[in-house]
């Protein structure tokens, strides 16, 4: 593999921490921004044997891959369970009102 693809796949590596990172703060605006570099270097990469540096790369971006995802999985079930209470919260929003405006 020529040295352009190696320079790619560690790019590849860094903007995966950045991507974790972003996650970590709950910037999924910035994630989704990364992602698609990410994916742009990815296309680039030429096909060819691989070194066992450019395996370990992938390997480790795999495995944030992973965490990553841990992370999405966590933030949706959160937004999940924030939509399924806003029903609830409206209630007693509105019965709060009506019973302050009665007095």
């Amino acid at each position: 593999m020529n040295e352009a693809a190696r320079i790619d796949l560690q790019r590849v590596l860094q903007i995966t921490i950045d991507m974790l990172d972003a996650a970590a703060g709950s910037n999924w605006d910035r994630v989704s921004q990364l992602d698609a570099e990410r994916s742009r270097h990815l296309r680039k990469q030429g096909a060819g044997s691989l070194t066992e540096s450019e395996h370990q790369i992938i390997a480790t971006v795999v495995k944030h891959n992973q965490t990553l995802k841990a992370h999405a999985d966590v933030a949706r079930t959160a937004l999940k369970q924030q939509l399924d209470r806003q029903p609830y919260n409206r209630r007693a929003l509105q019965t709060y009102i009506r019973s302050s405006s009665s007095r």
